[in-house]
């Protein structure tokens, strides 16, 4: 699972915030079994149900799945907001948008994506050769040094030896 792994490597992760685009995409594909493909209907819900997570956060989301689910109780309906209540049910603490929000956080994966399309750019140059060992390295100073973190990353090097 993803969390083991930024657990296991990342501990300084103060809070781990599910890509709210990524969200939306189980949100549109309920839409679509809700109501027809492209509809003005389908494309309504999606924001409605976006908006009240993005604004009020996943427990309001989740109350608000609750009338959808009485009204389809079996079905191929049911299943899809079933499906997608249990995928929320289970990141109650990672979609805490407005939350994440007020804090200052990204909430979209957008930035990390491009500062990786970034760094890696560093290894791409012209006539560049890198072993893997000497890559890895210097994609994680790169890192550091673009977080903000890299005086804090070299004191606690220096603390350690």
């Amino acid at each position: 699972m993803i969390a083991n792994q930024y657990g296991r490597n990342l501990p300084m992760l103060e809070e781990h915030i599910l890509d709210y685009y990524h969200l939306r995409e189980h949100v549109i594909a309920t839409s679509q079994v809700l109501y027809e493909e492209g509809t003005r209907k389908a494309r309504d819900w999606v924001e409605a149900m976006t908006g009240v997570v993005w604004e009020q956060g996943s427990l309001v989301f989740l109350h608000r799945l609750g009338p959808y689910l009485r009204r389809h109780r079996s079905g191929p309906k049911y299943e899809a907001l079933a499906s997608l209540r249990d995928y929320v049910g289970k990141r109650i603490d990672m979609t805490d948008y407005p939350a994440f929000r007020a804090l200052g956080y990204d909430c979209g994966s957008g930035p990390t994506e491009s500062a990786c399309g970034t760094l890696t750019g560093r290894l791409k140059g012209p006539g560049m050769r890198w072993d893997r060992d000497n890559a890895e390295a210097v994609m994680a100073l790169a890192g550091i040094y673009h977080s903000g973190l890299w005086r804090t990353y070299w004191k606690s090097e220096r603390a350690a030896a």
